[in-house]
Formats: structure tokens, C-alpha cells, sequence
């Protein structure tokens, strides 16, 4: 199978707290009369898995492609042990607050069973309305004192409120207890997991799982991961995150490694040794760059910038 720069459909879900700036945004077709939360970029989950949308594999999904390809896509990363691909990316909307959550790590994810799998995540701020997060506990506080304050309903005095920008980034490693709040778009590259324990829902009425996340909340500091400078905003075990911006004009690029690209603005388009077509790309689109691409040529059409989010090898 030829590869090339794929692109796929986005998976939309339906949110409480979703809005249709995503519509405004990146021009998305999103369906009608749904507030839509969060749009499924790149996925390979029982709970969605992308479908490519150009070239000669469209209709293929990612689970497919994966299995098919192997290092072609990925390189020197790993699949996950069901043999999906191992990144999930999304774009989220919330224009009311999200639930206090927080996932499990590996051992957390393990002592829990029942098909809970670790998740760490990171958030780039596409765009915020005067939008906060939370994030983080407040120093010193102790499972006893946060166990005592879910009861009362007064969780929300014991963790780290940010008021964020457009171009902010935040890492959230597993066991780290966060929010979205109100007026926030972002980016969010995770490793592939749904599995998601609420602290608390505001009062909205939905299930919280207060038992699962004392298991999972990590209550000692942890690495940050942040990166030595430059375009890198994040490194970890699982993924590296950069953040590039590209003037009008054409650019090499060399190949090598499995990367997505989310494209936050601008338009262009790529070409290279071993596909005939150019990939076009815009503002909003998720491109999968498989690792046995060669060198790439970059016509920037659009002053453009992008989230590269690369593979980490194993």
C-alpha cells in the first residue's frame, strides 16, 4: 500500500457543555442543532475510530491502516497491546465548565480493571473568551482533606484555577485532577484512553465517581515534561509536542517519523517522493504523516501554524 499524508474524517460528540465554535473556527460542518463538545481528529478507540478521507485509502479506518502498514506508519513506535494506534487527538469546545475530573496512570488502571487504560493528555489553547482551567491541587492538600471537601462540595477551593490565552499550553499527566472551564477551544493530544473519573459535575446531575479517583488522584507533585525551549512545548515517554509557524512560501521537510499535524491557521499544501497528489490542508485539518515518508516539499499558501505531535519511539 502507498503511503502519503492522510487525512480523516472527525468523529463529533455531543456535549452538555459543547457549543459551535468549532463551526466558526475551522469552518467544520457540524451537525445541525447538536452542541458538539468535542471533534475526534485522530482515533482508534472501540468508542470511535477515524476514517481516511483522501487518496487511494480513504474509507479505510485508522485500526486498518495500522495493522496493514506497521513501521511504514509507524516507524519506531509501538501500537498499543490491542494492536490501535497509539495517540488519540482532539479538538474541544467548552462553553460550560467541564466536570472535575482525572485518569488513571498505569497502575491506578490496573488495580481498577474492568477496562480502565492510563491516559495522560496535554492542552494548547486555541482560542479563550475570557476562558480559566482548573488544574492541579493546591499545595499541601492531603487525601483526607480532599476526600472531606467532595463531601461538603467545596472541592473546588482545593485546586489550581488558570486563566488562559490563545497559544497557552498545559500538560496534564495522568493522576492530575482538571477542568476545562467556560470560553475555552483547545487542542488535546492524549494517549488513546476514555477512561475519565468525575470528581464532580457542578451539580448537573451526572455520575461521579469519587472512590475511582481517590485511586487515581495523584497527590505529590510530578514531572512537568516540559521541553529545553525552542518550538517544543512537551516531551513525555509517549508523545513530543511542538508548536511551528511557516511564512507563504515552500519548505523542505524530512521524513522519518510518525507525525500528526493540527493545523491551526493558515492553508498549503504537501508533496513528496512516492505520492503523485498534493495533500492540501487548512485551518482545522488533522494530517497523519506515516514515518516511511522521504523528504517533503511545503508550499505554504497562507501564513500557517501547526501542532506537530510526534511519536515516541520504543
Amino acid at each position: 500500500m502507498d503511503v502519503y499524508p492522510y487525512k480523516f474524517r472527525a468523529i463529533y460528540k455531543e456535549k452538555i457543555w459543547g457549543g459551535r465554535n468549532l463551526e466558526r473556527l475551522f469552518g467544520k460542518s457540524l451537525p445541525a442543532g447538536r452542541n458538539i463538545g468535542e471533534s475526534w481528529e485522530l482515533a482508534d478507540l472501540k468508542e470511535g475510530t477515524s476514517v481516511v478521507a483522501n487518496g487511494p485509502a480513504a474509507g479505510r479506518t485508522l485500526t486498518e491502516l495500522t495493522a496493514q502498514l506497521g513501521e511504514k506508519l509507524l516507524g519506531g513506535a509501538k501500537p498499543t497491546s490491542g494492536g490501535r494506534f497509539p495517540l488519540l487527538l482532539k479538538f474541544l469546545d467548552a462553553n460550560d465548565i467541564l466536570s472535575l475530573q482525572v485518569h488513571p496512570d498505569a497502575e491506578a488502571a490496573a488495580k481498577i480493571g474492568r477496562g480502565a487504560v492510563p491516559k495522560t493528555e496535554c492542552w494548547y489553547v486555541v482560542e479563550s473568551r475570557g476562558g480559566y482551567i482548573y488544574k492541579g491541587l493546591a499545595e499541601g492538600v492531603t487525601e483526607q482533606q480532599f476526600r472531606q471537601a467532595v463531601q461538603k462540595d467545596t472541592v473546588e477551593s482545593l485546586v489550581k484555577r488558570y486563566d488562559v490565552a490563545a497559544g497557552d499550553f498545559h500538560y496534564l499527566p495522568a493522576g492530575t485532577v482538571h477542568a476545562l472551564g467556560a470560553g475555552v477551544v483547545v487542542a488535546e493530544a492524549q494517549t488513546p484512553s476514555d477512561t475519565t473519573y468525575r470528581v464532580t459535575d457542578w451539580g448537573r446531575g451526572r455520575e461521579i465517581h469519587v472512590e475511582r479517583s481517590m485511586q487515581c488522584i495523584h497527590f505529590e507533585p510530578t514531572e512537568d515534561g516540559a521541553c529545553a525551549g525552542g518550538d517544543c512545548l512537551l516531551r513525555t515517554e509517549h508523545f513530543e509536542v511542538r508548536r511551528r509557524a511557516a511564512e507563504a512560501g515552500e519548505h523542505a521537510l524530512a521524513g522519518g517519523r510518525c507525525t500528526a499535524w493540527m493545523i491551526l491557521s493558515g492553508r498549503g499544501r504537501i508533496s513528496g517522493e512516492g505520492f503523485s497528489e498534493p495533500v492540501e490542508f487548512a485551518a482545522g485539518d488533522t494530517l497523519l504523516l506515516p514515518a516511511a515518508l522521504g523528504k517533503l516539499a511545503v508550499s505554504i499558501a497562507e501564513a500557517s501554524a501547526r501542532l506537530e505531535i510526534i511519536l515516541a519511539e520504543r
